[in-house]
């Protein structure tokens, strides 16, 4: 089956509703009652907690979801159901397209009370190509919708036409610096001050000011803080350990970062080998085997090649 462009349109309208439903769940939600709970996953904290947030989203959004689910023989893969020793026979392998959420990515700053937080909602094919993401800030309540299908492309930021622009902003991110997005438990890897270290080097060398270092948001917003606040990155190395993020954290961004490429240059979303990020690897819901990189107003072949050297030294 080969969806059309009026169909994806339509698709993602309906992953914008599911969207902003649990964006609005979110924000309506009364922080005294959260319970944070553990999961079983990856190795960093951020992947092990769960509150009762994550799943009242997800039940939300499917609900939406489900009658495209059945129209058009969707499978899905959902952060909260999605077991690691069952990757590799998901439905996801078997169908032509499958729905990739995360109902409340960035679940540690959610707790925490601070920016940062997202809902994503993908969908990719069975070769693991993004053909529409959307991702709904619930703190800001700024929506970006994205598709890619038949050689045509749109990128939408509150329902209006967008292509982001560098700028400064008031926390002097962005500008004449270069914003470098990790997760915060890179900052616990020994290459975390080796691969800063070379960012230094490089913004130098090319007349930034210097690099600014940002790990307060999860995966979802990182990239979209990318895109935002060029020149920037969102750069995390592969490591043998399960982890360095799942599928649902990077495939709606990678649409939208692929709808900006369409659109202007200056855009990269690639493993740092630079190839597409294996959104339907058929072993893992994880993506650390390759790493992931999002550059924005950068030399993304440059940027690549700097995690190429940390990640083998």
């Amino acid at each position: 089956m080969m969806l059309t462009t009026a169909q994806i349109k339509q698709l993602l309208d309906a992953a914008t509703e599911a969207a902003q439903q649990a964006a609005e769940y979110i924000q309506q939600f009364d922080r005294d009652a959260l319970v944070v709970d553990q999961k079983v996953a990856g190795n960093s904290l951020s992947s092990q907690v769960v509150t009762q947030v994550d799943i009242d989203c997800q039940t939300l959004i499917l609900s939406v979801l489900e009658p495209y689910s059945s129209q058009y023989g969707f499978a899905v893969l959902s952060e909260e159901n999605a077991l690691e020793e069952q990757a590799y026979d998901h439905p996801r392998h078997q169908a032509d397209y499958f729905w990739c959420i995360d109902p409340l990515d960035g679940t540690l700053p959610f707790i925490e009370g601070i920016d940062g937080f997202a809902i994503s909602i993908a969908l990719v094919s069975k070769a693991g190509d993004p053909l529409l993401g959307v991702v709904a800030n619930p703190n800001t309540c700024d929506c970006y919708q994205a598709y890619c299908c038949e050689g045509k492309a749109s990128l939408l930021k509150n329902g209006l036409p967008w292509v982001s622009q560098p700028k400064p902003t008031e926390s002097g991110l962005g500008s004449t610096y270069l914003t470098f997005f990790v997760d915060r438990s890179f900052l616990n890897d020994p290459r975390f001050k080796l691969l800063e270290q070379k960012l230094a080097t490089y913004a130098h060398e090319r007349g930034f000011e210097g690099v600014r270092v940002f790990s307060r948001f999860g995966a979802v917003m990182n990239a979209i803080g990318t895109l935002e606040l060029a020149p920037a990155c969102y750069l995390k190395l592969p490591k043998a350990g399960k982890g360095g993020g799942s599928l649902w954290d990077f495939s709606a961004t990678a649409a939208i970062f692929s709808a900006a490429l369409c659109q202007a240059t200056g855009y990269s979303v690639s493993d740092i080998f630079g190839d597409p990020l294996d959104l339907n690897r058929s072993d893992s819901n994880f993506m650390n085997h390759k790493g992931v990189a999002y550059t924005s107003g950068l030399a993304s072949e440059e940027v690549l090649q700097l995690c190429q050297l940390v990640a083998t030294e």
